[in-house]
């Protein structure tokens, strides 16, 4: 994926994006000078930082398990 993909989805300038990818804040690799994304690399990176909201929330073991903070601050 080319950096004027990336732009368009995401709806940044390119300057934007170059300087994530060089901070190391999305992940890249480059080809010759030039920048290029892996799709998946990038969808899995959109996933941590902003959440699916196609996937149901995760579940808290420890709130499940009668471990909340609320049930061990009465005791």
């Amino acid at each position: 994926m080319k950096v004027s993909d990336l732009t368009e989805l995401l709806g940044v300038d390119d300057k934007h994006i170059y300087r994530m990818a060089a901070r190391g804040q999305l992940p890249s690799f480059r080809v010759g000078g030039a920048v290029r994304f892996d799709p998946h690399e990038v969808a899995n990176w959109l996933r941590l930082k902003y959440g699916d909201p196609s996937l149901p929330p995760k579940k808290n073991p420890l709130r499940e398990a009668g471990h909340s903070p609320e049930a061990s601050s009465a005791a």
